[in-house]
């Protein structure tokens, strides 16, 4: 076969990818969104005539028996559209189309829109996990013991989310170790955040990441994220809650509610800061700082969505049992 022969088959098999995940799409991820007749014009007016029914059924069900929910998955099909495209824009010889210039630029902006609302739909469902016990693990709060025999002890005592919080270790080590707990937590059915390092968290696909006020805003951090990844913040004053909000977070922490020796910098906030700004957001409050079996009460009482609790049950004796029983404690307010 000639080389000009190959090529061309090459880019039509890569129209036909993008017809396939075009009617993934139209299938699946946008019942609730209303683009449905946007991705039919596309995919009909796509020149191919391999792309029938029946190969667009299978690959329909190709795409949904990877593991992947509908919402994770149509991710991965715009993603994969997006880079068929990129490749036949590149490699289509001067003088040939197999895609216009115009059907590539209105694909691409029906690809953002379904990109935003079906990554806003995943963060909201990821977000809607945080209903108990969030456990920060950090090698230095640990008394000496490893990060994943902890956290695998929370997560046995029931804990919804697991923060990873490593300022002093190696990176590669720190995104070994961020990669196990994710695994760890997507088979618990619990929720894997990062703390600060947006590069790690981006690297692992791990549920999402955690910034501080003077971390990078919640808008650039987004940038460096899948979709369906979410942000949350470290929020001392009802007025920086709100802003988290308007910025996009996807849900903010407050505090610190008591005294806490985890975090030197950290600010106070207390129990009535935490009962305004959930009266006044609608993204999950969690209350962080101090929390432990003494107090726990006074923060689920005040409306928290979940408490975030590091020492607590990292420097327990039975850290499993702890989460248990902070859990109950928690769940009984």
């Amino acid at each position: 076969m000639a080389d000009s022969d190959q090529r061309n088959a090459y880019l039509q098999a890569q129209v036909e990818s993008i017809h396939r995940n075009l009617r993934f799409l139209e299938n699946v991820a946008t019942s609730p969104i209303g683009l449905t007749t946007d991705l039919k014009s596309l995919r009909e007016a796509i020149p191919s005539d391999l792309a029938n029914e029946e190969r667009d059924r299978k690959s329909f069900l190709d795409v949904t028996g990877r593991g992947q929910n509908p919402r994770s998955a149509g991710l991965t099909a715009v993603d994969a559209a997006r880079q068929a495209m990129r490749l036949v824009e590149s490699l289509t010889p001067e003088g040939q189309e197999f895609l216009s210039a115009d059907w590539i630029g209105r694909a691409e902006k029906v690809l953002d829109r379904i990109a935003d609302r079906v990554g806003r739909d995943m963060r909201q469902g990821v977000a809607a996990s945080f209903d108990g016990i969030y456990v920060i693990v950090d090698p230095e709060h640990t008394n000496g013991r490893p990060v994943l025999d902890v956290a695998a002890a929370a997560l046995s005592g029931g804990a919804c989310a697991i923060q990873l919080r490593d300022k002093l270790g190696a990176r590669n080590s720190t995104l070994e170790t961020a990669a196990r707990l994710q695994e760890m937590c997507t088979e618990a059915g619990a929720v894997f955040i990062v703390n600060d390092w947006v590069d790690i968290a981006a690297l692992i696909n791990a549920d999402g990441v955690h910034v501080g006020q003077k971390d990078i805003p919640v808008g650039r951090t987004r940038e460096l994220l899948r979709g369906g990844q979410i942000v949350g913040t470290s929020n001392a004053l009802q007025q920086e809650a709100l802003d988290s909000e308007s910025d996009g977070a996807d849900y903010v922490a407050v505090g610190a509610m008591f005294a806490t020796d985890t975090k030197q910098d950290t600010r106070p906030a207390g129990v009535e800061t935490l009962r305004q700004v959930k009266g006044s957001v609608g993204v999950p409050v969690i209350a962080i700082g101090g929390i432990n079996a003494d107090n726990i009460g006074q923060v689920a009482e005040a409306g928290a969505d979940s408490a975030c609790v590091a020492t607590a049950v990292t420097k327990a004796d039975d850290p499993e049992a702890a989460t248990r029983q902070l859990d109950q404690l928690f769940t009984q307010a």
